[in-house]
């Protein structure tokens, strides 16, 4: 697995120079090349700015649900950029890699069967932002993604809104006193949704302890239950790195990754614990010095075809 998109992820969340920071949500049309059919996609995207003509992204797509076929992914680019003024048109070109999830149906398979494929594809886009005196932006995007091998290349039009947030450094200016210590308590509830092509769905919860440790960098330690449903029966520990940005004095933007032992794992005969990863998107609002809201994204990574979502809400208690 290749290191440089998780450079840049490093890159991007740590740069403490630059301040402006933009977050945009984007929804449209996908085609697939091979297939020469059509879906929908969806898309969020935050970018950092380095100077006038320089930005580094983070992003999520979802190509929809093409026949056999439910991919999504995370990608990371570099954008070239026209420079932004506080209104008019700005276009930019991206280039990087997109860390693909496909739900796909192998041909050889029963109308229940379905893998979980992962893999690296490059993706290139092109932006038109229209900039609003207020800080915020309509956009049009156009992505192509081009994997390797038996995955079809796709082609995604979407149009969309977003915010440049441009009053803080980005880093943990909520705490007091420049101390970066951030010790956090948190119940979170949600829904469970297997990456099978039926998506079955069940209750989920988690309760995380979570730990500042650098400006831009959080540890977390979770027990988690991903509720029962036809296609798993799991629960267990993770731990994982967060990459933090502070959006304003309340509201946080992170990414974490990180090892996840499942246990009762109920779905594998003979099975009792299983190694898995965890890949998450968090954003966090503080309400005041110990109240934090947190909405996350949560995607369980297993290698016997058993991934699923964990869309948790909750509230955490700071000390």
């Amino acid at each position: 697995m290749s290191r440089r998109p998780h450079l840049l992820v490093a890159s991007l969340l740590m740069a403490g120079a630059a301040s402006a920071q933009d977050l945009s949500m984007q929804g449209g049309a996908l085609r697939v090349s091979g297939a020469q059919e059509n879906s929908f996609a969806v898309g969020v995207n935050y970018v950092q700015p380095f100077g006038d003509y320089l930005g580094l992204g983070l992003g999520y797509l979802n190509e929809g649900h093409p026949s056999d076929h439910h991919r999504d992914g995370v990608s990371a680019q570099v954008w070239l950029r026209t420079p932004v003024n506080s209104w008019g048109m700005s276009w930019a070109v991206g280039a990087g890699q997109y860390y693909f999830f496909d739900t796909a149906h192998p041909r050889s398979g029963g109308p229940d069967a379905y893998t979980n494929d992962h893999g690296w594809a490059p993706i290139y886009s092109v932006q038109a932002t229209w900039h609003h005196p207020n800080r915020w932006y309509t956009q049009v995007q156009l992505n192509r993604v081009i994997p390797s091998g038996a995955k079809e290349p796709t082609t995604s039009l979407l149009v969309g809104a977003g915010y440049r947030f441009d009053t803080v450094r980005g880093d943990k200016l909520h705490l007091d006193g420049g101390n970066s210590t951030d010790d956090t308590l948190t119940v979170l509830a949600g829904q469970s949704i297997v990456n099978s092509l039926e998506s079955e769905r069940s209750r989920a919860g988690t309760i995380e302890y979570r730990r500042a440790i650098g400006r831009y960098v959080d540890w977390t330690v979770s027990g988690l239950r991903e509720g029962t449903s036809a296609g798993t029966h799991r629960s267990g520990v993770a731990t994982q790195l967060w990459l933090i940005r502070s959006l304003n004095r309340e509201m946080e933007l992170g990414m974490g990754v990180g090892p996840y032992l499942a246990f009762e794992v109920h779905d594998v005969p003979g099975t009792r614990s299983h190694q898995a990863g965890l890949v998450s998107v968090a954003g966090r609002y503080h309400f005041n010095k110990r109240v934090v809201g947190t909405l996350s994204l949560n995607r369980v990574v297993t290698d016997y075809h058993r991934d699923a979502d964990l869309l948790l809400m909750g509230l955490g208690y700071s000390y």
